[in-house]
């Protein structure tokens, strides 16, 4: 891991924060115009043509290309487990933010819950960030499969019924799943890039199920924008991808995958440690505070994060 893949996630983290924000207020207004579509699979399909006609939502698509891009940068010279882990610190960037539309400082849990995240990556990256990182591409289909079933368990549960509180967050969650396979299939294709040149990559598999698995983690993302709160959906997605970008990683990149009780422990405080810091910070009053200070419309600028 290097100070170079860590300022690009740092980067990506940001990026993909601002994105969140711009997109989520828009798809939000627009599902609620549209109503309720109980049942539907990902009804935000049905709301493309009016979301790709908002300036503010095509702001936040920008961001999210050229978050990718900072993103491909770090996963191809970092640890995924690490790289995807930075990623947690998105709602750390939505403080200052808010601070500047409302002049209220952050309060006591907004810093607990960043030296959370801080310490939870701290420890992370002292466990796992000099380990080698390799390619391992056998497991590679069954890891997608796996996720694959996962989304799809997910999302039956998400729109079994109205109201659902839950379908947020599992949603969410889908959306997190999405983008750890796109983040592991990332570092495989820049990898065949690297050693085998461009002509392989474009003829071999993993390239079109990167850029599949992009388009239904962007999809599944707008759909939890669209069926609640940010702080619910940006939580899910955000504990949800670094968790199984560990998993995913330690199947496949890691060349010396964690062993003993010790290591397993370890991980696993520091993974709580993020997941807790993200919590807090996610429903922080100062972010709701900074949602508020701004009337809703759906083609206007929204707040940094919407409560």
């Amino acid at each position: 891991m290097t100070i170079t893949s860590t300022i690009l996630g740092l980067l990506a983290a940001a990026l993909f924060a601002a994105a969140a924000a711009l997109q989520h207020r828009v798809t939000r207004a627009v599902a609620q115009a549209r109503g309720d579509t109980a049942g539907h699979w990902l009804p935000v399909l049905g709301t493309v043509a009016r979301l790709l006609s908002s300036p503010v939502w095509l702001a936040g698509l920008g961001c999210n290309v050229l978050g990718f891009v900072a993103h491909a940068s770090a996963l191809h010279t970092g640890s995924i487990a690490i790289v995807q882990a930075l990623l947690a610190v998105q709602l750390m960037f939505a403080l200052p933010m808010a601070y500047t539309r409302t002049g209220r400082p952050p309060a006591a849990r907004d810093w607990l819950g960043t030296a959370a995240v801080c310490a939870g990556l701290v420890v992370l990256v002292l466990a796992r960030g000099g380990v080698e990182q390799t390619v391992r591409r056998e497991p590679l289909p069954a890891v997608l499969l796996a996720a694959i079933v996962l989304v799809a368990v997910l999302l039956t549960v998400a729109r079994s019924r109205v109201g659902f509180p839950a379908r947020t967050p599992l949603t969410g969650v889908a959306a997190g799943t999405g983008f750890s396979t796109t983040a592991v299939l990332t570092v495989v294709v820049a990898d065949q890039l690297a050693t085998r040149g461009p002509l392989t990559a474009a003829l071999d598999w993993p390239v079109y199920a990167l850029g599949l698995s992009g388009l239904v983690a962007a999809v599944l993302a707008q759909e939890a924008f669209g069926s609640g709160s940010l702080p619910a959906a940006l939580t899910a997605m955000t504990v949800a991808d670094p968790v199984l970008s560990w998993l995913w990683g330690a199947l496949l990149f890691d060349e010396a995958p964690p062993a003993g009780l010790a290591a397993l422990w370890t991980l696993t405080l520091a993974g709580a440690a993020i997941a807790a810091g993200v919590a807090l910070l996610a429903y922080s009053p100062t972010l709701r505070v900074g949602a508020a200070a701004r009337p809703g419309a759906a083609d206007h600028a929204p707040s940094p994060v919407e409560g």
